[in-house]
């Protein structure tokens, strides 16, 4: 057996080893915590550049895809007075999007799905707030002037973005996001 080093056995040097740990283990946290909170920022912004780039601008082109999408949303639309102004596919940053466009008075709400990524998962709540509808975990957040949901449905990302009031963009996604995954699973 080795010796053993009696300064190690200190309640110093027990105190120090302590004090490392704990400083290892704030920095490991602060770390996971700044990765989980760009990678949700990111996540988010692919459905803002959506929004922007084919309901603001009115880039695309037009849709079976969207329209077989829409045909799936029509009941839960029309209960929230919403109205289908544009079903169609769309790029925007490098990305294929099957895009909906709604209408509710003058405000525009994108409906957008996009191949997810391989590195394109949601990492825990660190970033926005989650909430549970279905079974569907919805991440939600605030860019910039837009509210997003966002939520993985099948091999795609899902998006609801708006510049509506939260609470009542937030509905719209809950009530959207189970038809929106029925739809999407493979």
């Amino acid at each position: 057996m080795p010796p053993v080093n009696p300064r190690a056995t200190t309640p110093r040097a027990q105190k120090t080893r302590l004090i490392s740990s704990v400083a290892m283990l704030v920095v490991a946290a602060v770390g996971v915590s700044y990765y989980s909170v760009r990678k949700t920022n990111e996540l988010f912004d692919i459905g803002v550049k959506a929004h922007v780039q084919c309901a603001v601008a009115r880039y695309g082109s037009q849709s079976a895809q969207a329209s077989a999408l829409a045909d799936a949303l029509k009941a839960a639309l029309a209960a929230g007075g919403m109205r289908i102004v544009a079903l169609q596919t769309c790029s925007a940053a490098g990305r294929e999007y099957t895009h909906i466009v709604l209408r509710q008075g003058s405000d525009a709400v994108s409906v957008a799905l996009t191949r997810r990524g391989e590195q394109e998962i949601f990492p825990r709540a660190f970033a926005g707030h989650v909430v549970n509808t279905a079974g569907i975990p919805i991440h939600e957040a605030t860019r910039g002037a837009y509210r997003v949901a966002a939520f993985d449905a099948g091999p795609y990302l899902a998006y609801v973005v708006s510049a509506l009031p939260d609470a009542e963009s937030d509905a719209l996604a809950a009530r959207l996001a189970p038809l929106i995954s029925q739809y999407a699973a493979p």
